[in-house]
């Protein structure tokens, strides 16, 4: 559940962990995943520089830790 499997997405830039964009521990709980999720899209949709790259990284994330 926590490790890229097969056919996980390709990464928005390469050499992505998942778990360091969404910065949680790869042993992390599908909630504490989802709940970390929540916490950077808030965060990135207040960032008008740099929010909608943010935001591409931590959705790839989120799909590869817990699916589509």
């Amino acid at each position: 559940m926590s490790t890229p499997g097969p056919t996980a997405p390709e990464p928005p830039e390469p050499g992505l962990d998942p778990h360091r964009v969404l910065e949680v521990h790869p042993e992390a709980r599908p909630e504490v995943i989802e709940a970390a999720f929540t916490v950077l899209r808030e965060i990135a949709c207040a960032d008008e520089v740099d929010g909608a790259r943010q935001l591409v990284r931590i959705t790839w994330a989120r799909r590869v830790l817990l699916g589509p």
